[in-house]
């Protein structure tokens, strides 16, 4: 997991040490200063003023690069809104020997780059699972006694 974290940020922290403690990631930390992508067009001045255009947090070369690496024996889960890795994601299911099971994009559908939907409403065109967490939004942010009592001894994840 690459992730862009402050020390100050103590909600973060506590999250950041659940995934490695709990679910065992390698939690790589990046400082926000070093994890910064300016869009090139609010830079060169193509789309107004770019002071206001958001600075962009992404690690796309990076997960592209995991991805690379495990395709030939995993299948993959991502959970990310990016765009420019569909490309990898398809791929990678076609470099996998053990296995012709579609990879997963997993994210809130709410949110996804119109791009995706586009994609992942034809899977014939494009072989890739999506796990919407929009679904699950109760169970991921608190729902309740009442959802939490539904799902408790379930042992197996939300899809």
């Amino acid at each position: 997991m690459w992730t862009s974290a402050t020390a100050e940020n103590a909600g973060q922290n506590r999250f950041l040490e659940f995934a490695e403690k709990e679910l065992l990631w390698a939690v790589r930390r990046v400082s926000p200063a070093d994890s910064f992508m300016i869009d090139p067009s609010s830079v060169l001045g193509l789309i107004g003023d770019s002071r206001s255009t958001s600075r962009l947090i992404r690690f796309d070369s990076q997960i592209a690069f995991a991805m690379g690496r495990l395709a030939d024996q995993q299948r993959l889960v991502v959970l990310s809104d990016s765009y420019p890795l569909a490309a990898t994601l398809q791929r990678a299911k076609h470099l996998r020997q053990s296995s012709s099971a579609n990879n997963t994009l997993a994210f809130f559908g709410a949110a996804l780059d119109p791009r995706w939907q586009r994609l992942l409403r034809d899977p014939s065109k494009f072989e890739i699972d999506f796990l919407d967490l929009d679904d699950h939004e109760a169970y991921l942010f608190g729902g309740g006694k009442e959802i939490r009592r539904a799902l408790q001894g379930a042992d197996d994840l939300p899809f």
